[in-house]
């Protein structure tokens, strides 16, 4: 049973910050050093200083990103910056955007749940992680003892049952706003009374929660409450904040997350345009194109079936591969409608081995993958759908995992909006 649990958030006071776009960021695994230059420069009091912290060639165990960020968390209690809540709440945040010119919202239930191994189906992933993000989480979470960014988990509440509470909540003037200059909002409100509370916990309580947005944040703090055991039920470092969506909410987008292999030499390369064409008919994209109208072919035909865009070296192409069943793939279960586990496991294994792995990135802007493919290098860029929701549900729900960006859900929740504190009790 997933147990969700109210708690005392820590916000930013906004009469010393100002507005509360200059202080929040984005989680710490999608700030390259431009944007975190750039997010140093907005505000003295913004959550990168926290979330991922400048480094220094002069850094030692007593100084370092991490023990400054304690230090300057503990600072921005003491002086009003960060103030905790007197009374326990989940809080709904309402997040709008704008995609492609137009606007959209989604709405996320902030809340603290208890932690459970993936063993016990309530919180269940979709990828494998990395031990090298875990290791730095780990160490940010020992010194700041925080949860800082909440992990995105979706939820399916087919019967409606939360949807008179947070009408309610959203009916009132919200607890704080923001606007930010790339066009996205934020609106939040706390649900503290106790019957809304209870409701939500009792809707909830039966629903497996999928992990969409940090695996790696929530497998460190399985690890840290392994390595800080307490039996007190209500102990803050039991749990985990998280923002919990709707599968159906109509602001809930996936994006497309490509492959480019290279730079490949011409061995490898004939392997690969060899082992692509015994999977399917490639066939030329009309001209002229551009990579946004591939992409809008890929999309279209992937509803049809499965499907890839194909761009190659010095910009041969653009082709579409359309993926042929097989007889086989009827004992590869769900896995078998998933583009990116045939590319990494059936496909592409057998032109390139064990290089596999060195020649393979992972790009999400179909603009840098194209600029590859038109590079001097020798790369080939493979172009893929936006990863179905339902067939993300279907091959979770097998227990099994997807390769490494599979999915890419836009936008990534905001780091600031609410902190949850690990000292002592929810």
């Amino acid at each position: 049973m997933a147990d969700l649990r109210p708690f005392r958030g820590l916000l930013y006071n906004t009469n010393l910050v100002g507005n509360i776009a200059s202080v929040v960021s984005p989680p710490f695994d999608t700030i390259p050093p431009q944007l975190q230059d750039d997010l140093y420069r907005r505000s003295p009091y913004n959550m990168v200083r926290l979330e991922a912290g400048e480094e220094s060639g002069a850094d030692t165990p007593e100084d370092n990103r991490y023990t400054r960020a304690a230090s300057t968390f503990h600072e921005w209690q003491t002086n009003g910056v960060l103030a905790r809540d007197q009374t326990p709440a989940f809080y709904l945040m309402r997040h709008t955007f704008t995609h492609e010119g137009h606007t959209r919202s989604r709405l996320g239930l902030v809340a603290c749940v208890r932690l459970e191994g993936y063993d016990q189906r309530v919180v269940l992933p979709h990828e494998f992680t990395g031990q090298r993000d875990k290791d730095d989480r780990l160490a940010l979470m020992e010194a700041c003892q925080a949860n800082f960014s909440p992990i995105m988990v979706l939820y399916r509440d087919s019967d409606g049952l939360l949807e008179p509470v947070f009408h309610k909540a959203s009916d009132r003037a919200p607890a704080l706003t923001a606007s930010a200059a790339d066009g996205q909002d934020y609106a939040l409100w706390r649900i503290d009374d106790r019957a809304d509370i209870e409701a939500i916990r009792q809707a909830m309580a039966s629903l497996p929660l999928y992990i969409a947005d940090g695996h790696h944040r929530y497998e460190t703090a399985l690890r840290y409450h392994q390595l800080n055991p307490t039996t007190n039920s209500d102990a803050a470092s039991r749990c985990m904040m998280m923002v919990l969506v709707e599968f159906q909410d109509p602001g809930l987008m996936v994006l497309p997350y490509h492959r480019v292999l290279g730079p490949l030499d011409q061995g490898q390369l004939d392997a690969v345009w060899s082992a692509l064409r015994g999977w399917g008919d490639i066939t030329p994209v009309p001209s002229p194109t551009d990579v946004t109208k591939l992409q809008a072919e890929v999309e279209d035909a992937g509803r049809e079936g499965l499907v890839l865009g194909l761009l190659g070296p010095a910009g041969d192409g653009p082709y579409l591969l359309r993926i042929r069943q097989r007889p086989e793939m009827a004992s590869w279960g769900p896995m078998a409608q998933s583009e990116p586990w045939l590319l990494e496991e059936r496909m592409l294994p057998p032109a390139l081995g064990p290089a596999l792995g060195d020649c393979l990135a992972y790009v999400h802007d179909a603009g840098e993958a194209e600029a590859l493919a038109l590079s001097e290098s020798p790369h080939v860029a493979l172009f893929l759908k936006a990863f179905p929701l339902d067939l993300f549900q279907q091959i979770v729900d097998t227990g099994a995992k997807l390769p490494r960006k599979s999915t890419f859900f836009y936008p990534k929740l905001p780091t600031g909006l609410v902190l949850n504190s690990l000292k002592g009790t929810l």
